[in-house]
Protein backbone atom coordinates (compact mmCIF):
# COMPACT_ATOMS: atom_id res chain seq x y z
CA UNK A 1 0.00 0.00 0.00
CA UNK A 2 0.89 3.47 -0.57
CA UNK A 3 2.94 5.16 2.56
CA UNK A 4 0.62 8.00 1.88
CA UNK A 5 -2.64 6.70 1.91
CA UNK A 6 -1.76 4.92 5.34
CA UNK A 7 -2.62 7.95 7.28
CA UNK A 8 -6.35 8.62 6.29
CA UNK A 9 -7.95 7.29 10.00
CA UNK A 10 -10.34 9.01 11.05
CA UNK A 11 -8.36 11.15 13.36
CA UNK A 12 -6.79 12.60 10.21
CA UNK A 13 -10.57 14.07 8.80
CA UNK A 14 -10.89 15.67 12.29
CA UNK A 15 -7.56 17.04 12.42
CA UNK A 16 -8.67 18.76 8.66
CA UNK A 17 -11.77 19.40 10.02
CA UNK A 18 -10.41 21.72 13.51
CA UNK A 19 -8.07 23.75 10.60
CA UNK A 20 -10.44 24.58 9.08
CA UNK A 21 -12.54 25.92 12.04
CA UNK A 22 -8.97 27.44 13.34
CA UNK A 23 -9.09 29.60 10.22
CA UNK A 24 -12.72 30.46 9.82
CA UNK A 25 -13.22 31.53 13.72
CA UNK A 26 -9.78 33.01 13.65
CA UNK A 27 -11.16 35.06 10.48
CA UNK A 28 -14.38 36.21 11.45
CA UNK A 29 -16.95 34.91 15.03
CA UNK A 30 -19.49 36.71 17.07
CA UNK A 31 -17.45 37.54 19.84
CA UNK A 32 -15.63 40.34 18.71
CA UNK A 33 -12.52 38.88 18.81
CA UNK A 34 -11.09 38.10 15.24
CA UNK A 35 -8.88 39.21 12.41
CA UNK A 36 -11.84 40.99 11.22
CA UNK A 37 -12.68 42.73 14.12
CA UNK A 38 -8.58 43.55 14.26
CA UNK A 39 -8.61 45.33 11.79
CA UNK A 40 -12.14 47.13 11.43
CA UNK A 41 -11.31 48.61 14.96
CA UNK A 42 -7.82 49.34 14.12
CA UNK A 43 -6.87 53.35 14.31
CA UNK A 44 -4.75 52.74 11.67
CA UNK A 45 -6.29 50.66 8.85
CA UNK A 46 -3.31 51.62 6.25
CA UNK A 47 -0.62 50.18 8.72
CA UNK A 48 1.45 47.47 6.97
CA UNK A 49 0.86 44.73 9.44
CA UNK A 50 -2.91 45.21 9.05
CA UNK A 51 -2.88 45.17 5.36
CA UNK A 52 -0.51 41.91 5.48
CA UNK A 53 -3.01 40.26 7.49
CA UNK A 54 -6.04 41.21 5.77
CA UNK A 55 -4.14 39.68 2.69
CA UNK A 56 -2.83 36.69 4.33
CA UNK A 57 -6.19 35.69 5.86
CA UNK A 58 -7.97 36.36 2.25
CA UNK A 59 -4.99 33.91 0.47
CA UNK A 60 -5.33 31.53 3.01
CA UNK A 61 -9.04 31.36 2.77
CA UNK A 62 -9.84 31.32 -0.71
CA UNK A 63 -7.44 28.82 -0.49
CA UNK A 64 -9.32 26.70 1.40
CA UNK A 65 -12.29 27.22 -1.02
CA UNK A 66 -10.40 26.13 -3.83
CA UNK A 67 -9.28 23.04 -2.16
CA UNK A 68 -12.72 22.43 -1.20
CA UNK A 69 -14.41 23.32 -4.58
CA UNK A 70 -11.23 21.16 -6.60
CA UNK A 71 -11.95 18.43 -4.00
CA UNK A 72 -15.72 18.52 -4.06
CA UNK A 73 -16.63 19.74 -7.59
CA UNK A 74 -20.03 21.28 -8.61
CA UNK A 75 -22.17 18.10 -7.80
CA UNK A 76 -20.44 17.44 -4.32
CA UNK A 77 -20.91 21.12 -2.98
CA UNK A 78 -24.70 21.36 -3.60
CA UNK A 79 -24.79 18.15 -2.34
CA UNK A 80 -22.98 19.10 0.67
CA UNK A 81 -24.83 22.79 0.82
CA UNK A 82 -28.85 20.78 0.35
CA UNK A 83 -27.10 18.58 3.49
CA UNK A 84 -26.52 21.87 5.13
CA UNK A 85 -29.79 23.24 4.44
CA UNK A 86 -31.52 20.54 5.70
CA UNK A 87 -29.07 20.36 9.25
CA UNK A 88 -30.20 24.36 9.52
CA UNK A 89 -33.69 23.92 8.94
CA UNK A 90 -33.35 21.12 11.90
CA UNK A 91 -31.94 23.24 14.45
CA UNK A 92 -34.22 26.45 14.19
CA UNK A 93 -37.18 24.06 13.73
CA UNK A 94 -35.57 22.03 16.96
CA UNK A 95 -34.81 25.55 18.68
CA UNK A 96 -31.47 24.34 19.03
CA UNK A 97 -30.47 27.52 17.28
CA UNK A 98 -32.46 30.78 17.98
CA UNK A 99 -34.19 32.44 14.79
CA UNK A 100 -34.41 35.57 16.54
CA UNK A 101 -30.45 35.96 17.62
CA UNK A 102 -28.23 36.63 15.01
CA UNK A 103 -24.98 35.47 16.95
CA UNK A 104 -26.39 31.72 16.89
CA UNK A 105 -27.03 31.84 13.37
CA UNK A 106 -23.80 33.03 12.65
CA UNK A 107 -22.24 30.48 15.00
CA UNK A 108 -23.75 27.74 13.16
CA UNK A 109 -22.84 28.96 9.77
CA UNK A 110 -19.28 29.21 10.74
CA UNK A 111 -19.46 25.84 11.85
CA UNK A 112 -21.51 24.22 9.15
CA UNK A 113 -18.62 26.67 6.65
CA UNK A 114 -15.78 24.87 8.80
CA UNK A 115 -17.01 21.28 8.20
CA UNK A 116 -17.45 22.18 4.43
CA UNK A 117 -14.05 23.43 4.10
CA UNK A 118 -13.17 20.35 5.97
CA UNK A 119 -14.40 17.82 4.04
CA UNK A 120 -13.24 19.51 0.94
CA UNK A 121 -9.74 19.08 2.52
CA UNK A 122 -10.82 15.45 2.49
CA UNK A 123 -12.73 14.92 -0.21
CA UNK A 124 -10.04 12.67 -1.79
CA UNK A 125 -9.64 10.41 1.11
CA UNK A 126 -13.74 10.06 1.94
CA UNK A 127 -13.90 9.45 -2.03
CA UNK A 128 -11.77 6.17 -1.92
CA UNK A 129 -12.69 5.42 1.58
CA UNK A 130 -16.21 5.25 -0.12
CA UNK A 131 -15.55 3.54 -3.59
CA UNK A 132 -12.23 2.12 -3.37
CA UNK A 133 -10.71 4.53 -5.85
CA UNK A 134 -7.42 6.70 -5.66
CA UNK A 135 -8.20 9.84 -7.22
CA UNK A 136 -5.22 11.37 -8.75
CA UNK A 137 -4.25 14.83 -10.67
CA UNK A 138 -3.40 14.99 -14.41
CA UNK A 139 -1.05 17.94 -14.85
CA UNK A 140 -0.96 19.37 -18.12
CA UNK A 141 1.76 21.26 -17.88
CA UNK A 142 4.76 18.66 -16.95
Amino acid sequence: MIKALQDSSPGVLLTRVLIAAVVVFATYNPTGKSIYHWISGHANPSDAWVILAGIVTVLVNVALLIAAWKALGMMGTVIVLILFAALAYLSLQEGWVSSGNAASIQWLGLILYSIFLGIGLSGAILWRRATGQVITDEADDV
